[in-house]
């Protein structure tokens, strides 16, 4: 009896794991990636978009960006797709007083929605304020971010090297 019990939860167990399996399967893949250069754009809460700077999607799940404010380090960070067109990005970055010494921490806490032409993507945005031992200071939240691929362009007019 214990073995004909065992037997059936087993098969029950792969039954299951096949309707997950199935149920991953059926999402549009193609295309449906981050990897790559961005050129960003930021909006603070209730602000225009200006730009921002740039950022790089590895294959690795990693991200590395940079800024055009002088006074933030090189941002690195984790990304991961959680849906049709879905992802979730953490970065933290450093900041800098006037005279270079380091500041505070700031860490972002990122959603995005990668456009149906898979050519750019909006997103949402948490910025958590640190001082320099890492003790929150500030949450600002509705930040709003918009980005496109950087792509590979020819010149203008093709010079022999």
């Amino acid at each position: 009896m214990k073995r004909q019990s065992f037997f059936h939860w087993a098969c029950l167990l792969v039954y299951a794991a096949g309707f997950h399996g199935w149920a991953q399967e059926t999402l549009p893949t193609v295309g449906q990636s981050l990897v790559g250069t961005w050129v960003a754009q930021v909006a603070p809460p209730g602000g225009d978009f200006v730009p921002f700077g740039l950022g790089t999607f590895t294959t690795g799940g990693s991200y590395i960006g940079t800024s055009n404010d002088p006074t933030q380090s090189t941002h690195h960070g984790v990304w991961l797709r959680v849906g049709d067109r879905k992802f979730v990005l953490s970065t933290m970055f450093f900041t800098r007083d006037e005279r270079g010494a380091n500041s505070g921490i700031v860490k972002t806490r990122i959603v995005i929605t990668l456009a149906e032409d898979l050519k750019s993507y909006e997103a949402a945005v948490e910025r958590i304020i640190m001082d320099t031992s890492g003790r929150e200071l500030q949450v600002i939240s509705g930040i709003r971010g918009r980005s496109v691929r950087l792509n590979v362009e020819t010149q203008q007019t093709p010079s022999q090297p």
